[in-house]
């Protein structure tokens, strides 16, 4: 594999342990994908998402093994950003239907793209409200009134009865 240098145009072969690349897929494959979906609303992009971190991470493998929480956050953080540039790049957000279509991620637009990031990081990706403040660049007490307020969003929607990701109130799957 090639790993690109502090300035990006440094290139060298590094080689990875397979059974290092297919722990780090196992482990971590689903639980990406499902903080990249949460966060794009988008299948393929989510795909794409967790394929670039996954082969990042792979060419970054070190021999020395990390704590697994801390490649858990590692992670969680880097599909955050990932799917950050991802929205930013006006090529994705032209791509995109005017509403999503069924079965998509938010499909009544319920959550802002900062509130389904934010949520992805915390409940999918483990981490800690203080931990993701960092990553989105606001202060703890921001970030705790952010997940406060698109949790009530999402339960005012259920009692109302209104449908939340496609699941009926009792979780069963609405067609």
């Amino acid at each position: 594999m090639l790993k690109t240098g502090e300035n990006g145009a440094v290139r060298t072969r590094v080689t990875a342990d397979s059974a290092r690349v297919r722990d780090i897929c196992h482990r971590y494959a689903a639980g990406l994908y499902q903080q990249a979906f949460l966060t794009t609303g988008d299948s393929a992009s989510a795909e794409h998402v967790v394929r670039d971190v996954l082969a990042d991470e792979c060419a970054l493998a070190s021999v020395a093994e990390d704590d697994d929480d801390d490649t858990r956050y590692r992670l969680a953080e880097s599909v955050f950003r990932h799917c950050e540039q991802l929205a930013a790049d006006p090529a994705w957000r032209g791509s995109r239907p005017a509403s999503s279509p069924a079965g998509d991620i938010d499909p009544d637009g319920l959550l802002s793209e900062r509130e389904r990031g934010a949520l992805g990081l915390v409940l999918i990706g483990g981490l800690g409200y203080v931990r993701a403040s960092g990553v989105l660049g606001i202060g703890p007490r921001d970030m705790a009134a952010l997940l406060r307020a698109a949790l009530l969003r999402m339960a005012a929607a259920v009692e109302d009865g209104s449908q939340v990701n496609g699941l009926g109130i009792g979780g069963s799957r609405i067609r």
